[in-house]
């Protein structure tokens, strides 16, 4: 692990922004609901002013749930690699990443540099 972390620290962080994936996905799902509800109401979507609002709406939430998913999974694979002893090391170039860079965002898993250059997975 980057000597820069602190294990416990950054597990309270990552928890930190597990608890706010949670909460944004429960809310996606209250909205996906309540987009079901409205759409089982009409069947003409063409003919039907509200059809695309509720569609717009529909596609647009299943996005953002698609979003924190990935989030989640990435949340995963960041506590894996803090008990694996990798967490901070960019998995392309093996430098340690900036602590900055994983207090925007904690999952991270290379470092801006080699993202930048387009070598994401």
């Amino acid at each position: 692990m980057n000597d820069l972390f602190d294990a416990a620290l950054t597990r309270r962080r990552l928890a930190d922004r597990r608890l706010v994936v949670q909460t944004r996905l429960v809310e996606i799902d209250s909205r996906l609901s309540a987009v079901r509800s409205a759409r089982s109401e009409w069947t003409d979507e063409e003919h039907d002013p509200e059809g695309f609002t509720l569609t717009h709406e529909w596609s647009h939430a299943e996005g953002l749930r698609e979003e924190y998913e990935f989030e989640s999974d990435e949340l995963d694979h960041a506590e894996a690699r803090v008990l694996a002893g990798t967490f901070g090391v960019c998995e392309r170039c093996g430098r340690p990443i900036p602590v900055e860079q994983l207090e925007r965002r904690p999952a991270r898993r290379e470092c801006v540099s080699c993202a930048d250059r387009g070598l994401r997975r």
